[in-house]
């Protein structure tokens, strides 16, 4: 199952923007969505939830519901006003881009700290309820990144390249 390209025609968005966004080139876009055996990294993955507003697992586990399509619907609206209201200085692919251009793991991993204990310090004032859910999140979001340590110590220990590696591989010039 691939996803990819319903989502981001539902989005209302083209390859050359999401490519933008994520810092890839238009023709990864391209192989993720039309080749089975071309799929994105879990990195990529994220990048992509983040920017779509969804789970990674809609993009080659799930089927997309309704739910979900609405979710998308309404969030490339939003987008779409925020650009307007701000006469296009906001282009959400833009600000991705951006972002993804900059940002280091080291200083991900800095903030990711930060904000973990700013949670953990403010937990007192936060309701049972949510509480809960965000010690789900937090366990989903373990899960990920075990999923991604481990892919990394399999190719490490097989001496194999990453899929990104292979992937660049495809564009780098001989």
């Amino acid at each position: 199952m691939n996803n990819l390209r319903n989502i981001r025609e539902i989005y209302g968005i083209t390859q050359d923007e999401i490519a933008k966004a994520i810092n890839v080139n238009r023709a990864t876009i391209s192989n993720w969505e039309n080749q089975e055996d071309k799929k994105a990294s879990n990195s990529s993955l994220e990048k992509l939830s983040l920017f779509y507003g969804i789970g990674p697992e809609f993009f080659y586990e799930e089927e997309l519901n309704d739910t979900v399509r609405e979710m998308l619907v309404q969030n490339a609206r939003r987008q779409k006003q925020i650009e307007k209201d701000s006469n296009g200085e906001h282009a959400k692919t833009d600000d991705f881009h951006n972002l993804f251009s900059s940002l280091t793991f080291d200083k991900a991993i800095q903030q990711y700290m930060t904000a973990t204990k700013l949670l953990l310090a403010t937990a007192d004032e936060g309701s049972l309820e949510k509480l809960e859910i965000a010690l789900k999140i937090n366990k989903k979001m373990g899960a990920r990144l075990e999923s991604i340590v481990n892919i990394r110590k399999s190719e490490n220990a097989n001496n194999e390249e990453t899929l990104s590696d292979l992937i660049d591989s495809l564009f780098s010039e001989d």
